[in-house]
């Protein structure tokens, strides 16, 4: 459809570089954000926590290269994920409020920041891993750790436990507190290097870096199919999937001719009917199972 109504457009080779360029950061975050998403609780502070991390990273250690920029941003990510985490878990504050909280706390952070330094330009070394070939083998390394983390190890597999019944995870043994913990420091740490990722596009750190970038992340995950509750359908290619949806949606309407407002609009519709249709779908994956359980119970008996 885009492409009739584009005239094309959109499948050229330097659009399809920006498509696949933009949805790189989205990716990233949605990759630590799936740890929350499938304990069935929620992060809406990836973008602020991105802006507040490069922000630091950028002003401490820049000058003393790439790799202690992104060291000091998984830092200060992980930091912040930390914090949530003991409130959202150990106070049950739900992780809605507390991110919400975070998130306005962490923005204004960064417009401390922003006014009294102001903006962070980049060092000319930086500028040179602002490519495709440099952050493609970045996001497949990254991709495979994450996967391994989340599918084989009990971080992950316990993750997606408490979604399905966080009581009975619980009875079983699992330490839900330290958990949930681990998932909020790994989003946050993901968030430092969306960050680091950021910067490289935009040439530096400032205050407005990440504005509205957690609920991008959000609608790329539940258009990859990955379940509002959590639970075990949550899976990590979903993100990929998600993340390259989600960029071709607002590419495809941005090179059509339609306006912002517009196409805010309609991502708006999808992502509510997203979330109807995922919801309905996990609850009648529910009561199939119970019916099935109760048929086998009859049997038996």
């Amino acid at each position: 459809v885009f492409s009739i109504i584009s005239k094309g457009r959109i499948l050229t080779g330097q659009n399809i570089r920006t498509v696949l360029d933009q949805s790189l950061t989205v990716m990233i975050g949605g990759m630590g954000m799936i740890f929350v998403l499938s304990h069935g609780g929620i992060d809406l502070a990836v973008g602020s926590t991105a802006c507040v991390a490069v922000f630091i990273a950028a002003k401490t250690a820049m000058p003393y290269g790439v790799i202690p920029v992104f060291l000091v941003a998984i830092l200060v990510g992980v930091l912040t994920g930390l914090l949530i985490g003991v409130f959202s878990a150990k106070f049950k504050v739900p992780s809605f409020m507390v991110t919400v909280a975070m998130q306005t706390g962490l923005r204004g952070i960064a417009n401390f920041f922003s006014a009294s330094s102001g903006i962070v330009v980049m060092s000319p070394d930086f500028m040179k891993l602002n490519t495709l070939k440099f952050k493609i083998p970045f996001i497949i390394i990254l991709l495979i750790v994450m996967t391994y983390i989340f599918e084989y190890t009990k971080v992950g597999i316990y993750s997606k436990a408490i979604g399905e019944n966080e009581l009975c995870s619980k009875i079983s043994g699992i330490n839900v507190i330290r958990i949930k913990c681990i998932d909020f420091m790994i989003s946050g740490a993901l968030a430092g290097i969306t960050g680091v990722f950021m910067m490289f596009r935009t040439g530096g750190a400032n205050n407005m870096l990440g504005k509205g970038f957690e609920m991008r992340v959000i609608m790329a995950l539940l258009l990859g199919s990955v379940p509002v509750v959590g639970g075990m359908d949550s899976k990590m290619f979903k993100v990929v999937i998600g993340a390259l949806t989600v960029l071709s949606l607002e590419n495809g309407l941005s090179v059509s001719g339609i306006s912002g407002g517009l196409y805010q609009l309609i991502e708006g519709i999808m992502l509510v009917v997203v979330c109807v249709i995922t919801a309905s779908v996990k609850a009648k994956a529910i009561l199939h199972d119970e019916k099935m359980a109760l048929q086998q119970q009859k049997a038996v008996e």
